[in-house]
């Protein structure tokens, strides 16, 4: 193909990766002798020659969650500006909360320069193992992986801070958290809930409903936590995501009680009219950009620093799902 091109193997490469290194009449030249031999790259036969092959991986931890997909959005086009193929997949299995091994398994076979994850997974040790010493970065996730990869990561506590403070300053004393299930990321946000409790000084209020971020487990918390056996029903609920908040919503709706709701994430839904929820917004692009950028850092040892965890300061998104419940 190179001969009849009239070009170098390595050129030829390049054009298949995609390189913005080549010239676009050369580009042209290339694609029209791939085109007139009717070529078809073989990821899997390329793979088999070096590690350094241009493909990196993009894991979403769950598929249900249109917060990775922003996330994911934003770092593709970084990966793919600086020459690398990327193959996009999903971490978890059709079994709640499982890893999909099979999609590991094929990075593995593939041997894939290195490997974004968004969001939080259950056993971050089966990544290493999947692409042994290509480097991993996780964005969006919590602090779980610390000391063994790269992260780029919300400050969740600082988030969840955010809501109560702005409830607190609407009249509620009444504020439940609905989460602390499924990480790290969720153990963050109970603590953030709980401390700014206690520095308005209603730590007497606090409580957390177990729920992951699932809409279902959000709706299932809800309902436990507005049918008390006493007089002190909530006003507010703190939901650990826009997911939770959707179920919390459903549950308000159900048993007919007029209750303030927020999320995290400021998923593209979060802003209809009809939901109008209020809610943290992470900067998924901020966080997607630079986990790319962390990781085109590692890819190839170009970055012998030591793992790093930034940290991206969210912001509060008031709409009108907290100015409920006061009456």
């Amino acid at each position: 193909m190179a001969e009849a091109a009239g070009v170098s193997k390595s050129l030829v490469s390049l054009v298949l990766r995609n390189s913005p290194r080549v010239s676009e009449e050369r580009r042209s030249r290339v694609l029209a002798v791939i085109d007139e031999m009717g070529y078809e790259m073989n990821l899997a036969a390329r793979s088999l020659a070096t590690r350094d092959n241009g493909t990196v991986g993009i894991l979403v931890s769950d598929l249900h969650n249109p917060w990775a997909f922003d996330v994911a959005d934003a770092a593709r086009p970084v990966l793919e500006d600086a020459g690398h193929t990327v193959l996009f997949s999903a971490a978890t299995s059709s079994k709640r909360g499982g890893v999909d091994r099979s999609t590991l398994q094929a990075y593995r076979d593939l041997r894939v320069s290195g490997l974004l994850v968004v969001g939080s997974v259950p056993d971050p040790a089966l990544f290493h193992e999947a692409i042994g010493k290509a480097p991993i970065v996780f964005s969006g996730g919590g602090p779980d992986y610390i000391g063994s990869a790269d992260i780029v990561r919300t400050d969740d506590a600082a988030g969840i801070a955010m809501v109560v403070d702005h409830l607190v300053s609407l009249g509620h004393e009444r504020i439940v958290h609905v989460g602390g299930q499924g990480g790290s990321a969720a153990t963050a946000r109970a603590a953030g809930y709980r401390e700014a409790m206690q520095r308005h000084g209603l730590e007497r209020n606090a409580a957390v409903y177990p729920a992951d971020f699932w809409e279902d487990t959000g709706r299932a918390a809800a309902i436990r936590a507005l049918t008390p056996t006493d007089l002190t029903q909530p006003t507010a609920l703190v939901c650990l995501n826009d997911l939770a908040a959707l179920g919390a919503m459903s549950a308000a709706d159900a048993l007919g009680i007029d209750v303030a709701i927020t999320g995290y994430d400021n998923i593209s839904v979060a802003a209809m009219p009809r939901l109008s929820l209020t809610t943290v917004d992470p900067d998924s692009k901020s966080i997607g950009l630079l986990g790319a950028q962390t990781l085109l850092g590692r890819i190839g040892g170009a970055n012998h620093e030591p793992y790093s965890q930034q940290t991206i300061t969210p912001h509060l998104v008031v709409r009108d799902s907290s100015r409920h419940g006061l009456g």
